[in-house]
């Protein structure tokens, strides 16, 4: 399915129909020269300029006044920002990034996104595939012989958690709690090939599909490898930069806020280096908002590679996204204290993302609620 030039289509018929709908009579006016001519006037481009504006306003306040309403029913702690065809229409932040300091939470506030973090990893694959340095289809040892499986394994394995390879991160962070392990000490690759090695295969890659850090670490380090950089560098560089996203850090130590637990205690804290290239990201809604609409609109990545992330080859899961049953893509991310999830459907070109720094699952209904408010606050 070709999804952008779906969302365009769609987009369109939708800015249409709200327009009609807000103009009180449509006529019809021959100011042009020959047989179905389409010139349009600079006052009538003055006059549709001013109604799309009022087609903006008008969305806004009904989408706002829908969300808070929403939101009233939840204790949430963070920031939402609802945008549609790549226009922000919503943004609510509530509660305190920082309880002892009294700091609220605001569109801007970074809060570490943990596995959302899997979608600029899967972007800067298809940006180095496109670059010709890989192909899906390559197998992982061209790239890390080092690892013992890695000629049973593809790159496209990796990406949509069909590898078999055991999760490292959910391990540490077990060994974490009973207090064998210090995550707030650095790991390393080495540490996460070790751990990969040591453990085989849960099955055979393709054959079925369990969600692993693991498969994101490698990508990781194929993506260092190959670009001659960190893989924080090449995020930077090549994503950071380009969506001119400036509140966002690839050190999840340079949150702004405090991650709490649901009881109101501070959670456990982790080196950035345990996440890596599968959840150590920090961002606010706002640079996130820059990042769904740069993915969207081929900023990033080419169209055919965006139709190859979200496509389900059965397993429900893309590359970096998850697939619904009811049209939309997203994720979820959570690191040691928060909870976060993004959306994007692309029937109605509406973008959200829910970023709590309290590690609290409902984050997972509310996103999925306010994408549903907003297709009734705007289209319905």
């Amino acid at each position: 399915m070709n999804f952008t030039v779906k969302k365009k289509l769609l987009s369109a018929l939708t800015v249409c129909t709200a327009a009609l709908c807000l103009l009180p009579s449509c006529g019809s006016s021959d100011t042009g020269s020959g047989e179905g001519s389409s010139y349009i006037s600079a006052a009538e481009e003055e006059t549709q300029a001013a109604t799309e504006d009022e087609m903006t306003a008008e969305r806004r306040k009904r989408l706002t006044e829908a969300v808070e309403g929403y939101m009233e029913q939840y204790d949430f702690s963070g920031a939402v920002l609802i945008s549609v065809d790549g226009v922000t229409l919503c943004e609510y932040s509530h509660g305190f990034a920082d309880k002892a300091n009294a700091t609220p939470n605001t569109p801007n506030t970074k809060i570490e996104l943990g596995s959302i973090t899997k979608q600029f990893t899967a972007a800067a694959i298809m940006m180095l595939q496109e670059q010709g340095k890989l192909s899906l289809g390559d197998t992982v040892d061209k790239y890390i012989p080092e690892y013992e499986h890695g000629a049973e394994i593809e790159i496209e394995n990796l990406l949509d958690m069909t590898s078999g390879i055991p999760d490292f991160l959910n391990t540490m962070i077990y060994l974490n709690d009973t207090g064998e392990i210090d995550m707030t000490e650095p790991t390393s690759f080495d540490d996460v090939l070790d751990f990969a090695n040591t453990n085989g295969l849960l099955f055979d890659a393709g054959t079925q599909y369990k969600y692993s850090n693991t498969n994101y670490m490698f990508l990781g380090e194929i993506i260092s490898r190959l670009s001659g950089m960190t893989y924080e560098q090449f995020i930077e560089q090549n994503i950071l930069k380009p969506l001119d996203m400036t509140n966002t850090s690839m050190n999840m130590n340079n949150a702004d806020a405090v991650g709490y637990l649901i009881d109101g205690s501070e959670g456990d804290k982790a080196d950035t280096t345990y996440l890596g290239a599968a959840g150590e990201i920090v961002s606010s809604v706002e640079d996130m908002s820059k990042w769904l609409n740069g993915l969207l609109s081929g900023r990033i990545i080419s169209e055919d590679s965006l139709n190859q992330m979200l496509s389900n080859r059965g397993m429900g899961y893309g590359y970096g996204w998850f697939i619904s049953d009811n049209g939309y893509y997203w994720h979820t991310g959570q690191s040691m204290a928060c909870y976060t999830m993004d959306l994007i459907d692309l029937n109605y070109g509406i973008n959200v993302v829910v970023l709590s720094n309290v590690d609290d699952e409902t984050v997972e209904t509310i996103c999925t609620d306010l994408r549903s408010t907003a297709v009734g606050a705007i289209f319905q």
